[in-house]
């Protein structure tokens, strides 16, 4: 929009000059404070280039700018007006002003937090730019009416405007501008610093396994990182716990990174509120919420379904129908589920069963509340009710979405589905935040634990013995984890996890892993493995890492359990079990050859806990393969008690009985390693 100028308005009646300064001393009001000074100082949470567009266009300032243009121009028309109309309309444009005005600017710090890759310092200015022009016409337009419309302001007013709207202009191309010449970025590199190749296989609702994996490898580096990143959403003393660490990269990668962040801020605030002032209450919504997790699972897989669905599907007829499924479902489970939350925690019950556009009715109520509004402005009557009756197709002929029979734009509803979601989950990473800086005042019950809950920390053991797991599934008491192709070295870390997990979760009754590579069998173990396992590690969890000592009955049992022959199971137990004996021997040679009592006294100890282990693992086998596994427990725990009264330097050349069983029975036999059954350790 152009300001007119006073030329362009036409002789000033006196009676409107003297109104304005009037009204503006009534109302006692003045031009919006600077609230934006600066841009690269808060630029702190780094987002790739297509995460950065998506910020520009939700934030969509050129339409915020708009607004204030409009607003300006209606009341630079009252220039011509008359006292009487001026001192009735004035006052109510004028809070409309500094409204917009202290909107825009809010928006623009928003932006201002994000710092996108391969982009310019000029483009990164461009939400400050535009905020301060915005507010600089607001300032000039105030300082004319105080002056009593005075003529020699009148140009600052259209300078600003001006200068507004070739922001407005350079934000909008900044969004449409995909950079297709420049290779795509790796989002999980950018925002956490962890390569896609650890975090993106597989399923989000086992990626707290992945990030866990891959946050052991240099949790200090990273953590300082995501503090960096999230320093607008939680305290530096704030302990990064699991379940707040992984909230926060969830948040990190978001493709809607403005609303999501958003909400996150608007819920952490609205539930701390809460929790300081209605502790009872807050904490009861809360457990009726995370009570309802299996739903919000059931939901999300059949969300990603949908998504994969529209992506995949051949023709616009098969992406319509997946775009109106993803589009229902994100309302009547994710966004009514969030409203419900929002409202109880502000006083009001919503009625069971209630519908959108109740649930619609409700949240305008409060609207207020920026939750609430924020919440409202993802449901659209006309959208929900064609969906609800099934009263759209997609038009081949004129190749368009037809809702109710009005058309509408494809893409326009998958990107308010996309967007609702990513409000609900920001709301998600808000409560969580707002419970960890508040876990004093969280009132916790009588924890009744449902699946959801038990599979979240089976990913946890999982991930803390930097096991990455693709997904989790259940069946009865079986559960089934979906992971990378084992290798040699990784199937220690397979075993730890297992065991982790059985400690996690007791009540299951088998272990699945299955692998990338279809052909390979799967690696099972059952609750007799895990037990066995466990009593060896038990004693040691505290004090050492039981691993590969409680792995060796976990070979046993999963051995058996791949059909393999129990000679062939002993032989691979025994192989592993002497393998490591002779290389602890071989590791420590060097000090044990200079006399160190504490090389002997570890090798010693390693020796002895292979023969528990080794003991362990041949109760869970018959006839000849356990005797062969007992006689070499045996073997190993007489060495152990002979050479206790040994010099150091004499077991360089002991424990020869495990020498002897590697030479016989290597190579193992791993049958998930390879799919080949003679897989050398």
């Amino acid at each position: 929009m152009d300001v007119p100028l006073p030329d362009q308005l036409g002789l000033v009646e006196r009676e409107s000059s003297a109104a304005a300064p009037a009204v503006i001393r009534k109302l006692n009001l003045s031009a919006p404070p600077e609230q934006i000074t600066r841009q690269q100082d808060v630029a702190f949470v780094p987002v790739t280039r297509q995460q950065w567009k998506s910020v520009l266009r939700d934030a969509d300032l050129p339409g915020l700018q708009r607004k204030t243009d409009d607003i300006v121009g209606e009341i630079l028309r009252l220039r011509t007006g008359s006292g009487r109309t001026v001192g009735k309309e004035l006052p109510e444009q004028l809070r409309r002003l500094h409204a917009s005005v202290v909107a825009l600017s809010t928006v623009a710090e928003e932006v201002s937090r994000f710092s996108p890759s391969r982009t310019s310092a000029a483009e990164q200015r461009l939400a400050t730019d535009l905020a301060r022009a915005n507010r600089g016409e607001a300032q000039a337009l105030f300082t004319c009416l105080e002056q009593g419309w005075a003529e020699s302001a009148w140009s600052a007013v259209r300078t600003y405007a001006l200068a507004a709207q070739a922001a407005e202009r350079s934000l909008e191309n900044a969004a449409r501008n995909d950079h297709a010449g420049l290779p795509d970025e790796d989002v999980y590199q950018r925002t956490l610093g962890v390569s896609a190749e650890q975090l993106h296989p597989g399923a989000g609702v086992a990626s707290r396994a992945r990030l866990l994996a891959a946050w052991a490898e240099a949790p200090k580096t990273l953590d300082r990182r995501l503090r960096r990143s999230m320093r607008h959403l939680i305290d530096d003393s704030l302990s990064l716990t699991v379940v707040l660490l992984h909230h926060l990269a969830v948040l990190a990668l978001s493709d809607r990174p403005l609303v999501t962040h958003r909400a996150a801020l608007l819920g952490r605030d609205l539930v701390t509120s809460h929790l300081k002032s209605k502790p009872e209450l807050t904490c009861s919504v809360i457990a009726r919420h995370v009570a309802r997790e299996p739903e919000m699972l059931s939901s999300h897989r059949g969300q990603i379904a949908y998504l994969d669905a529209y992506y995949q599907a051949e023709y616009q007829e098969e992406k319509a129908r997946a775009v109106m499924d993803l589009h229902r479902a994100v309302l009547e489970a994710d966004v009514k589920r969030t409203a419900v939350v929002v409202m109880e925690l502000l006083g009001r019950t919503v009625p069971q069963g209630a519908s959108l556009a109740t649930v619609r009715d409700l949240l305008a109520v409060k609207d207020s509340q920026p939750l609430c509004w924020f919440l409202a402005s993802t449901i659209r009557s006309e959208w929900r009710n064609a969906n609800a009756h099934e009263d759209f197709r997609w038009d081949p002929v004129n190749s368009t979405l037809l809702l109710k029979g009005q058309p509408a734009d494809l893409e326009e509803v998958l990107d308010a589905a996309i967007r609702a979601r990513a409000i609900c989950r920001g709301f998600e990473h808000g409560v969580a935040l707002a419970y960890a800086q508040n876990a004093s005042l969280v009132i916790r019950g009588a924890e009744d634990s449902n699946y959801v809950g038990r599979d979240l920390s089976i990913l946890q053991a999982a991930g803390e013995a930097r096991f990455p797991v693709l997904d989790i599934r259940r069946h009865g008491s079986l559960v089934r984890l979906d992971v990378p192709d084992i290798a040699v070295e990784s199937l220690r870390e397979a075993f730890r996890a297992i065991l982790r997990a059985a400690i996690a979760d007791p009540s299951v009754e088998r272990w699945e892993l299955r692998q990338t590579s279809p052909d390979r069998p799967l690696l099972h173990v059952d609750r007799a493995g895990t037990h066995a396992g466990l009593q060896v590690a038990e004693p040691l969890w505290d004090i050492a890492d039981p691993l590969p000592f409680a792995a060796l009955p976990l070979l046993a049992n999963a051995m058996t359990n791949a059909g393999e022959p129990s000679e062939t199971a002993a032989s691979t137990v025994l192989c592993l079990a002497a393998v490591h004996v002779v290389g602890e021997r071989d590791r420590l040679s060097p000090v044990l050859a200079h006399g160190d009592p504490a090389a002997k006294d570890e090798l010693i100890n390693t020796a002895k806990l292979i023969s528990e282990g080794t003991k362990a693992a041949a109760h869970l086998l018959e006839g000849p393969a356990q005797r062969k596994l007992s006689a070499f427990a045996e073997v190993l725990a007489g060495e152990s008690h002979r050479l206790k009264s040994a010099a150091p330097f004499k077991l360089v050349r002991e424990f020869l009985p495990a020498d002897r069983v590697l030479r016989r029975y290597a190579p193992a036999r791993l049958p998930w390693i390879t799919g080949l059954r003679d897989s050398a350790v």
